[in-house]
């Protein structure tokens, strides 16, 4: 797999602004928002696919996560998450990516109460979209958002199968809403690591910041992909168009200082 880096975009703008991209000679972490999963048709998709391959630019899938509950207790909310998932999944044979990043809807606020149901619901959920994901060529990648300990993930990982899923870790939410230490996440999750998503923020807001413009220490989390030798794919989050050069030179200058 390529390691990129890829910037985050979703599907629509990508749909307007491929000749931008190629120009640009930017890799996208392509966004299927639940809405666009409805309204854009096959013959769309096959145009930005075959353009993309046309060009030779790889791309990643990262699935809908806006009210996306695949381990609901609600079987119909479960049901449409699943369906919006699978979706997804089906897509990614026909654009080549290999990986499809995905949120776990788990919120300890919610859950605490039910974690074991919460669990064992989740993981035969996660369990059957990997398995769709897989016939299509992509696998599953888990990003953690509000997790405030790397338990959950780790569990989801190891009763799934790391044959099946694997873990995007997003330093930006690290930032904000776990009390862990980064060296506890990367203790426990590190084996799984298979893409970060790099953004910063200054500890409060989900601000995706170029990387440098917030709280965010970055040079122990590179540390420890060059001392045990991980490749992430390495996905940029910018929200605003002007960031995106800026975070490249960003990314680009602390994988160099690290001989990355």
């Amino acid at each position: 797999m390529e390691t990129g880096p890829y910037i985050n975009v979703p599907f629509d703008i990508l749909y307007e602004r491929l000749d931008q991209l190629f120009e640009k000679g930017l890799r996208p972490e392509i966004y299927f928002e639940g809405n666009t999963l409805d309204a854009r048709t096959l013959k769309e998709y096959k145009i930005v696919a075959n353009r993309l391959k046309e060009h030779g630019v790889p791309c990643t899938f990262h699935a809908p996560f806006e009210d996306i509950r695949p381990a609901s207790f609600d079987n119909k909310i479960r049901e449409i998450s699943e369906k919006r998932l699978l979706h997804t999944c089906r897509l990614a044979g026909m654009f080549h990516s290999q990986v499809i990043v995905c949120h776990t809807g788990y919120w300890k606020w919610i859950h605490y109460e039910k974690i074991d149901a919460w669990l064992e619901r989740s993981i035969e959920s996660w369990t059957e979209i990997s398995k769709t994901a897989q016939e299509n060529g992509a696998r599953i990648l888990l990003e953690n958002v509000f997790d405030d300990s790397p338990e959950i993930l780790a569990r989801l990982v190891k009763e799934i199968g790391h044959d099946r899923v694997g873990i995007c870790l997003d330093i930006g939410h690290l930032n904000i809403f776990t009390q862990c230490q980064l060296e506890e996440w990367l203790d426990t999750l590190g084996p799984y690591i298979e893409e970060l998503h790099l953004h910063d923020n200054h500890g409060v807001f989900d601000e995706h910041l170029v990387m440098g413009r917030g709280t965010i220490d970055f040079d122990p989390l590179f540390q420890y992909i060059k001392d045990h030798g991980i490749k992430p794919i390495y996905t940029l989050e910018q929200h605003r168009e002007e960031d995106i050069k800026p975070n490249l030179l960003a990314l680009h200058a602390i994988r160099k200082r690290f001989g990355l």
